[in-house]
């Protein structure tokens, strides 16, 4: 595998190196942030038919030494975000117009981040993103992304070019919970006219707001490139390590958990998975997942350009958790401890050991360990022509996983059980080919239609599962023999996912869009069959009872996305006075919707399946206004109808027609103000409005997350040249400044996540 990926490495720099040799001109155009080598999905005002937001380097460094990168962005419409431990570090779930984080394609320059597997983002294990990232594209709507896991809610693109100015720097930041941040950066600028080389380092440790809810997390990045006229090339190698107190579940509305919401001290719990009683010091989770990147661009001609990404990733992790409450959970079944931990007569038999057979065993803790492994290749070719752009894209991907369960102790445990038991193993797999193209033809000077079409052909893979023992019980509830079973299959998927578009100037500041298109999107590999959790293959059954391994039960979603907008760009009112603002309303009907059912998995997590009809739609609204450098304001808002319209596979008696879906907020908003009074001297105010949304789909109010309004203060001052140095930029954070009680996600298979009480910070960033 190693060896293969250097191969491919190898190739690609020589190829660009080649024809870098063509010229060699001294040139800083080529190191203007990101547009060096375009990665991801590139969107223009004015010429693509989407809504999109850029988030410059400038505006990630403010909050950067405070908080993830997501919650950066949640000030942007439609955005929503919450977070495990209270705060903006750590484990930070973004949610757009309602459609949670699995939901949404993210990529780093251009690299899909979405876990192959279970399709979510795991902002944490990428630690201090923002703290070298150097733009952030945010795409609102469905298809948004020609490669990576397809975009229901929209796609983030985190770009991290090296910036061509000179500069070291050194960062410190201290706060309420415990918080604390050190870093360092240093950018070469152009050596010799064609090389620049960017690091980063940071370490950071935050309590967390809610008990043992700690974070340590120690992140790296390193960035070489090489510039010229005729080509690009740029090796990234980035990620950290994490080492956290495990905090996926909230607080439960049961056992009481109502009360404590609204008390200061008691909404801190951090239950453990049966909801009685508080994690154990014991129960952590360590994971590491180094980024290795090349990414290659060359201009063949004056109107072709041939753009290369290849990537590998690996995680490995594990996290160690309270392992009593399965019994809670399987009792009313019937099935024991001894059952669940395979530590039967059968099992005892089968690895030679000595077996038990109790309810309990007594202070279980288990550990469970993830390994992934991804390479892919992105290959992009671009023509420009008289009319308009033209490209050509595919991807390429292989991703192979390693999963197993252990319990790490117990009050009784079988003598001679081997250190290395399992109670469950298997291999996971996912193989990646896609096509797209894409045509912007210019009808007029003033319109553009574009047209584009992805063809994606997709194998989920589940093999080498250790054997497991159905008993009589097991065996009448499942119509099968008793025994040794095995589960090993292959999902075969193929979509094609096509996107219409116009785009109209009226004037120099004014445009208005269209667009349509349509998504497919397939299942978790764990929404066919989950080895880790007491369950039965979500697949169809042969007439011998056996399961038809090429007929699932549950379904790809599909929906159509109907898009239309109008925007306003840094239009001219009176001299130094300029304003912006954009409307988008959009239409998204979906057949087979995966929703979220409230139930949950052995990890919180919640169990989908498939909603036959749903729809969602809604307006999106932008204001900015602003006087020269002294003063900006910038506003949003969304309205938004979300509605489940049949759901007859839903687990319970009670019907959910007609009932929102989980975690869809009707109504959010955003305002914020940044003030200049001086030199060098912003303040800034930022508020936020969430309406409330349903963490079952019953919506019931044991389930309801009120609405919430937030507000934050910010302040910053840099002093230049001081004591030889070349800045000193000092910055103040004050989150929640008016100190409301409020939890900002709830789902019924995790309960309520508070979010923290009013919290302050200040960073100090030394440049030499």
């Amino acid at each position: 595998m190693i060896r293969f990926i250097l191969i491919v490495l190898c190739v690609v720099a020589v190829s660009s190196s080649s024809f870098s040799q063509t010229t060699k001109q001294d040139t800083l155009r080529h190191t203007q942030g990101t547009d060096v080598i375009v990665t991801g999905f590139p969107a223009e005002p004015g010429k693509t038919p989407v809504p999109v937001t850029v988030v410059a380097r400038e505006e990630l460094q403010i909050g950067a030494p405070f908080k993830e990168l997501p919650s950066l962005l949640k000030d942007l419409p439609s955005m929503v975000t919450y977070s495990e431990s209270g705060l903006d570090i750590g484990y930070v779930y973004s949610n757009i117009r309602g459609f949670e984080q699995r939901r949404i394609s993210v990529l780093i320059n251009g690299v899909p981040q979405n876990d192959p597997e279970d399709h979510s983002v795991y902002w944490v294990d990428v630690p201090d993103l923002a703290g070298y990232g150097s733009k952030v594209s945010v795409q609102r709507g469905a298809g948004s992304a020609f490669y990576g896991s397809p975009a229901i809610g929209g796609s983030i693109n985190v770009e991290t070019f090296p910036p061509a100015t000179k500069g070291f720097s050194f960062g410190a930041m201290g706060g309420a919970f415990g918080t604390s941040k050190f870093s360092a950066s240093g950018n070469s600028g152009l050596i010799d006219g064609k090389y620049l080389i960017s690091a980063h380092l940071s370490q950071a440790h935050t309590d967390g707001y809610r008990n043992k809810a700690f974070i340590d997390t120690k992140s790296y990045f390193l960035s070489i490139a090489k510039v010229d006229d005729a080509s690009t090339l740029q090796f990234n190698f980035y990620g950290g390590s994490i080492t956290d107190g495990l905090g996926y579940y909230g607080i439960s509305p049961e056992f009481g958990g109502l009360a404590k919401l609204t008390d200061r001290d008691q909404r801190k719990y951090n239950v453990s998975e049966n909801y009685l009683y508080e994690r154990r010091p014991e129960e952590q989770e360590q994971f590491v997942q180094p980024h290795y990147e090349v990414l290659s661009s060359i201009k063949l001609d004056d109107r072709l350009t041939l753009n290369n990404t290849v990537f590998y990733i690996q995680g490995d992790g594990n996290f160690d958790f309270d392992g009593t409450s399965p019994y809670l959970y399987y009792a009313s079944k019937g099935i024991s401890n001894s059952v669940i931990y395979r530590l039967t007569t059968e099992y005892g038999l089968r690895y030679n050991f000595k077996p038990i057979n109790d309810s309990a065993l007594g202070n279980e803790l288990t550990r469970a360990y993830v390994g992934n492994k991804q390479l892919g290749w992105l290959p992009r070719l671009e023509y420009r022509h008289p009319d308009g752009e033209f490209i050509l894209g595919g991807e390429v991907r292989i991703h192979r996983s390693t999963h197993w369960g252990k319990l790490l102790s117990a009050s009784k445990l079988p003598a001679d059980l081997p250190g290395d038991y399992h109670y469950y193993d298997y291999k996971g797999g996912k193989d990646i080919i896609s096509g797209y193209l894409s045509e912007i033809y210019s009808v007029t000077p003033d319109a553009n239609i574009s047209v584009s079409v992805q063809l994606l052909n997709e194998q989920y893979k589940l093999y080498d599962e250790k054997p497991y023992y159905i008993d009589s019980l097991a065996a009448s509830i499942q119509h099968r023999q008793t025994g040794f079973y095995s589960n090993s299959f292959s999902v075969p998927l193929f979509f094609v996912n096509p996107r219409l578009g116009l785009n109209i100037n009226l004037s120099n500041d004014l445009s208005t869009f269209a667009s349509v298109s349509y998504t497919s999107r397939e299942p978790r590999l764990k929404d066919y069959y989950n080895p880790e959790y007491i369950s039965q293959p979500n697949f169809y059954r042969n007439a011998d009872s056996s399961y038809n391994f090429n007929s699932p039960i549950i379904q790809p979603e599909h929906l159509i996305d109907i898009e239309l907008g109008l925007k306003a760009l840094n239009v001219n009112i009176t001299g130094d006075w300029h304003y912006s603002a954009s409307a988008t309303a959009y239409y998204m009907p979906f057949t087979d919707e995966l929703l979220q059912t409230g139930k949950k998995d052995q990890w919180g997590g919640s169990i989908v399946a498939n909603a036959e009809k749903a729809l969602h739609y809604g307006l999106e609204l932008e204001f900015g206004l602003e006087y020269a450098k002294i003063f900006a304001l910038k506003t949003s808002a969304t309205i938004s109808h979300n509605e489940v319209q049949k759901f007859s596979q839903y687990f319970e008696t009670t019907s959910v027609d007609g009932k929102v879906p989980i975690g869809f907020p009707s109504a959010t908003g955003n305002v914020s103000i940044v003030i200049e009074p001086l030199s060098h001297l912003q303040c800034m105010i930022t508020g936020r409005y969430v309406g409330k949304m349903y963490g079952d789909l019953e919506n019931t109010d044991l389930y309801r997350n009120d609405a919430y309004q937030v507000l934050d203060l910010g302040l910053s001052y840099r002093i230049n040249s001081v004591f030889g140095m070349y800045y000193l930029l000092i910055r103040g954070q004050l989150n929640n400044a008016l100190n409301a009680i409020y939890t900002s996600y709830v789902i019924k298979s995790a309960g309520f996540f508070v979010a923290a009480t009013r919290s302050g910070y200040v960073s100090f960033e030394l440049g030499i």
